[in-house]
């Protein structure tokens, strides 16, 4: 049986893993990647936003992956990739529905929400058409000269000094012995799996699941909404080229589309108020959903699945999170530490972030204690940002009984980007330069008041509207000193323009 040693293994071979693999690689370490499936695949976790380009960018410079840079932004990808299928994302937009009725545009936006977050199409984002976006970024590991074992399984792991992966692919087995391990497998949860460390959704707040698949033919929502005599022209920027949210009482679709003709969409389902009926399949319930909002029923009434999504597919509840992160010599990327919800588009700018605090620490060359001392750092790093992060999308949820009230609350995550971003663009450190300021003690503060008193005046559902004036007061106060981009403007009517802080 062949035995091949590297410095690390990597399990998984999405984006985070092999790009996880580059870096390593320019570091003058010997990774390998190991993965038990095969590319090109159906992967969830599209949308870019931002935070995630500046990261990309930032480590494309620093770690010399000039080929992987033009990904970072729209312009340059259109450029650089044209054969490469992408979804232009200027934006986020939200709309909000009532059951058994129609979407109707108000003069005022008050049932509308759009977060502008590029100046135009050159510098916006992009979402990630993950089949062709994963499987360009395996081919740069392996022109690289990365060891890649796909369709691989890891029949056992044992040792630690080092470690040792028993390998079968197809009928060939092998060894691998690496000195350290990264899990970027996802929801494969290959360490948890293989060091019995238990996932536990109950610290989490969130409690959803999903209902999805990859379609063509939906229609444009902008067409749909002027067709119904909304005034467009106020938005600003084209609603669909966004991550558009869907908004209801009991949880959100999100409607991402690429320029291929394909459109990803889901429902995200609040599990306690509307838990998983056994009893119809994944298309029914589908089509359960789509009746109850008129509206959006009509955006879908041309749509098809693609071949490569298959039929309507459907989850449990998506909540996990791992009661251990990191170790002496292994650690889990965000997403295989942690599964949240998809609002927000938070994923893809998360796993940016902690390749980028380990990658640091292997540039360090630390010795074995301090390595394991940075490790759990950034472990302590992590559970902060998972925390925050998930007080915030349930937030939102409980502010679905209430358009206003997800208005104001969602501003939490737009300060904390915000915020983010100012800071790496000035290029500082310390306190807020966790993931959405997760470790600014200010913010956190504002964060807890607000996500406090929304529990507060939802806990029978919609509170009156005048509980909800004074809850919109009280954000726009707490978050007064993290405002840098004018949020939170009675006079902007919920449509917000791309502002640079001075």
């Amino acid at each position: 049986m062949a035995k091949l040693h590297f410095d690390v293994a990597i399990v998984g071979t999405g984006f985070g893993g092999s790009l996880t693999a580059l870096i390593l690689d320019r570091l003058g370490l010997r990774p390998v990647l190991i993965d038990r499936g095969s590319h090109p695949r159906l992967v969830l976790g599209e949308s870019s936003t931002p935070l995630a380009n500046m990261l990309l960018k930032s480590l494309a410079r620093k770690y010399g992956l000039s080929r992987i840079e033009p990904l970072a932004e729209y312009g340059t990808w259109q450029r650089e990739y044209p054969e490469l299928t992408c979804g232009l994302k200027r934006g986020f937009s939200y709309f909000g529905h009532i059951p058994n009725q129609p979407f109707t545009p108000r003069a005022d936006h008050a049932n509308e929400l759009l977060v502008e977050a590029s100046f135009g199409p050159p510098d916006a984002d992009t979402h990630w058409f993950r089949p062709e976006f994963d499987h360009l970024l395996v081919r740069e590991a392996q022109a690289a000269g990365i060891s890649f074992f796909d369709r691989t399984d890891i029949a056992s792991l044992s040792g630690g000094e080092p470690w040792r992966l028993a390998c079968r692919r197809g009928d060939e087995a092998f060894e691998v012995t690496c000195d350290f391990l990264i899990d970027a497998s996802g929801e494969g949860s290959f360490l948890s799996r293989h060091l019995q460390i238990p996932f536990d959704p109950q610290p989490m707040r969130t409690s959803s699941r999903a209902v999805f698949g990859h379609f063509t033919g939906v229609e444009l929502w902008r067409t749909l909404l002027e067709r119904r005599g909304a005034n467009t022209a106020d938005h600003t920027f084209d609603c669909d080229d966004a991550a558009l949210h869907h908004i209801f009482d009991g949880g959100w679709m999100y409607v991402l589309r690429f320029n291929n003709g394909v459109t990803s969409a889901g429902f995200l389902i609040d599990c306690q108020r509307h838990p998983m009926d056994p009893a119809i399949s994944a298309e029914q319930e589908w089509r359960i959903w789509l009746d109850r909002y008129p509206s959006v029923a009509a955006q879908f009434s041309r749509a098809e699945l693609t071949p490569l999504c298959g039929t309507i597919r459907r989850t449990q509840r998506l909540q996990r999170r791992a009661r251990r992160t990191a170790g002496p010599n292994w650690a889990m990327l965000p997403l295989a530490a942690y599964t949240l919800d998809a609002l927000h588009s938070t994923g893809n700018a998360h796993t940016l972030f902690g390749i980028e605090r380990l990658a640091a620490i292997f540039e360090r060359r630390l010795s074995r204690d301090g390595l394991y001392g940075a490790l759990q750092e950034h472990e302590r790093s992590l559970n902060a940002e998972i925390d925050l992060v998930d007080q915030i999308v349930h937030g939102c949820y409980r502010a679905f009984v209430n358009f206003d009230l997800l208005a104001a609350f969602a501003m939490f995550y737009f300060a904390g980007a915000h915020n983010s971003e100012d800071l790496r663009r000035r290029g500082q450190d310390g306190p807020g330069s966790l993931f959405l300021m997760a470790d600014n003690p200010e913010f956190r503060r504002a964060v807890n008041e607000c996500y406090d008193r929304l529990i507060q005046i939802t806990a029978d559902g919609a509170p009156p509207q005048s509980q909800v004036r004074e809850y919109c007061d009280l954000v726009k106060r707490q978050i007064a000193p993290f405002n840098i981009a004018g949020l939170c403007d009675d006079s902007r009517h919920n449509m917000y323009p791309f502002i640079v802080p001075a």
